[in-house]
């Protein structure tokens, strides 16, 4: 059965987001940060999954990492610090596609969360990254960062739930 993922801010070959984010990246070294990630990843992700990666995908060429990950289809959501002149680095593997924001399932999914009036009638709710361990006071924003998930993709069926949860309470 094929499933979706959703998730952000992997930073593969960040070192400094070990130091920025250490409570939830305890890694004594960047490529031990990263073979945590991809091995968290194939973990949970089939060969015949879906993945959204909501940005913040690498940092400094180290894009060697994305060919190692599971799933028939990687969306990546480009975030501020995948910067266009990089995409090319994305797309030399066939399964991924890079957008700068889209719709599934009635929701935003952006990198940076978007601003409320979006969410007034047009979607019931902004899958985003880029805010790590914080997030925001509303419960219409799901942040998918890595650091939210103990550095794992997280289900649609696991964010269906929350939203769920989240309609029950505002009911």
């Amino acid at each position: 059965m094929t499933r979706d993922w959703f998730i952000g801010d992997t930073h593969f070959g960040h070192a400094n987001i070990i130091k920025y984010q250490a409570e939830h990246r305890p890694f004594a070294t960047v490529e031990e940060m990263n073979e945590a990630l991809v091995s968290n990843w194939n973990s949970v992700v089939g060969n015949e999954d879906r993945v959204f990666h909501l940005g913040d995908v690498a940092f400094a060429n180290q894009y060697q990492y994305l060919s190692r990950l599971n799933g028939r289809r990687i969306i990546v959501v480009l975030g501020n610090h995948d910067y266009h002149t990089k995409t090319a680095e994305i797309l030399k593997d066939e399964r991924y596609r890079v957008v700068g924001c889209m719709e599934v399932r009635g929701c935003l999914l952006t990198h940076i969360p978007c601003h409320p009036s979006q969410l007034e009638h047009r979607y019931k709710f902004n899958i985003h990254g880029h805010l790590h361990s914080k997030n925001l006071d509303d419960p219409r924003y799901i942040n998918v960062s890595c650091e939210q998930n103990s550095l794992y993709p997280i289900s649609w069926d696991a964010l269906k739930e929350r939203m769920n949860n989240v309609k029950r309470i505002t009911d």
